[in-house]
């Protein structure tokens, strides 16, 4: 079946095939550039007016983007951001949205640290390239390797180096956290 045989219908479903394809991979470009302190390649993924979005931060833009990015890749020694589940949940010819979940193992200092992380994306094609308009990070928990055990039953499992313990981003906050009963 050539493509001139397939119908408008088929047509938009292998667009959309294609276009998940490609946010998944700029998903799994960004953990590698952001593990190999590759700044140059961590910025060129998002648009030029995008949002980061972490620890009730918003940084917009390339240029307030960028010292979010210098100082994390001055802070962490080594880094590796594992991509998990990535799911495209809306996808249309030019924009998208998405969850994406991820563990990173991070070196800070003497002390190595774990996390689990969801990120909220928004993706827009500029240029026939996908890129993150909006990527929103938040933590199930970011902790030390050692103290996993005894951090994973409470909701104070977010304990970075030389910070006070505070709430998990998740999954407590989810509105079905307690409907099961």
């Amino acid at each position: 079946m050539t493509t001139s045989n397939l119908t408008e219908q088929e047509s938009a479903a292998i667009a959309r095939l294609v276009a998940k394809d490609e946010i998944r991979d700029l998903a799994g470009r960004y953990a590698l550039a952001v593990d190999d302190h590759d700044l140059e390649s961590v910025l060129s993924m998002f648009t030029e007016d995008g949002v980061f979005a972490v620890a009730g931060r918003e940084l917009q833009g390339r240029s307030e983007i960028r010292p979010f990015y210098v100082d994390s890749m001055d802070r962490y020694h080594t880094m590796l951001h594992t991509p998990e589940i990535h799911l495209v949940t809306m996808v249309d010819e030019s924009h998208a949205t998405g969850i994406m979940t991820g563990h990173a193992e991070l070196a800070v200092h003497d002390t190595l640290m774990i996390t689990a992380f969801r990120y909220r994306d928004r993706y827009t094609r500029v240029g026939g390239t996908w890129l993150f308009e909006r990527r929103s990070v938040s933590f199930m928990y970011a902790v030390p390797f050692e103290s996993m055990a005894s951090s994973f039953r409470t909701t104070k499992r977010i304990r970075w180096p030389q910070t006070r313990y505070s709430e998990a981003d998740y999954p407590e906050s989810a509105v079905t956290w307690n409907t099961y009963r």
